[in-house]
């Protein structure tokens, strides 16, 4: 079934109507993160070194929630995290809303591709948190789905969106802030663009495909719709003149 549509009197004002008209999947993602920074960083209800990406705790403790939480942390609270929070809302909302927005499941699938594949460096250049490198990439697709769109930096600069993912990363490293995650981010984006997209229109072979089960998980839930699989159903009532029970030529 579809997303269950609110009118405005459900919805509220103010707050509560901005709220929720962010689609569903950027709005739990971004509410995991103020949630769990504000209950870890500032709160101090859950000590960092719990929901951190430490891999002697993940292999021999098979604490496998930090192969999660690490990705919700993309700072403390100061201006970078408000700025990272805008890039969610100004970026990764209109890729759900418009490039998915019939297929969430593959917005979805493109997260959890993307933080997959982010795993394997954070193993080797030791990222404890990798909530950049997450937002990084998808802000890279939505730079590739996007690419003439004129976007402007802080007021100041305006540059294509085809460039903006590259934008940051110098901005990172204008600010001393260190570079890698961002560069992590980028590869990782342009891997996930390169397989889902341009190989398949070049080479006409599908590598990657959203799950059956992701597909019909997210639509019990109301967001998009289910996987079509199996037999085909039924032929629908109506004009039947040329439907028929059909055979194989060259037999009986």
């Amino acid at each position: 079934m579809p997303p269950r549509v609110m009118n405005a009197a459900q919805a509220g004002t103010g707050f509560n109507n901005w709220y929720f008209s962010i689609p569903p999947i950027t709005r739990y993602y971004a509410t995991t993160i103020v949630v769990l920074t504000l209950a870890s960083i500032n709160l101090q209800f859950i000590p960092l070194i719990h929901i951190a990406l430490l891999w002697p705790f993940v292999i021999k403790k098979l604490q496998i929630w930090r192969l999660v939480t690490n990705f919700f942390i993309i700072g403390k609270f100061n201006l970078n995290f408000v700025i990272r929070m805008l890039w969610i809302f100004t970026y990764v909302a209109p890729l759900e809303q418009q490039t998915y927005q019939f297929d969430p499941a593959d917005f979805l699938f493109m997260m959890l591709f993307n933080a997959t594949c982010i795993l394997v460096p954070a193993y080797f250049l030791n990222f404890f948190f990798n909530g950049v490198p997450l937002l990084l990439s998808m802000v890279y697709v939505w730079s590739r789905f996007f690419p003439e769109q004129n976007v402007s930096l802080f007021g100041m600069v305006k540059i294509q969106s085809f460039y903006l993912p590259f934008a940051f990363a110098v901005l990172s490293l204008l600010l001393g802030d260190d570079i890698r995650p961002d560069i992590v981010g980028i590869v990782v984006g342009h891997c996930y663009y390169f397989l889902k997209e341009l190989y398949p229109r070049t080479s006409g072979v599908t590598i990657l495909k959203t799950p059956t089960f992701l597909k019909n998980m997210l639509a019990d839930w109301g967001l998009g719709r289910p996987a079509a699989t199996g037999p085909a159903g039924p032929a629908p009532s109506g004009f039947q003149a040329f439907r028929g029970s059909g055979r194989r030529l060259g037999t009986d």
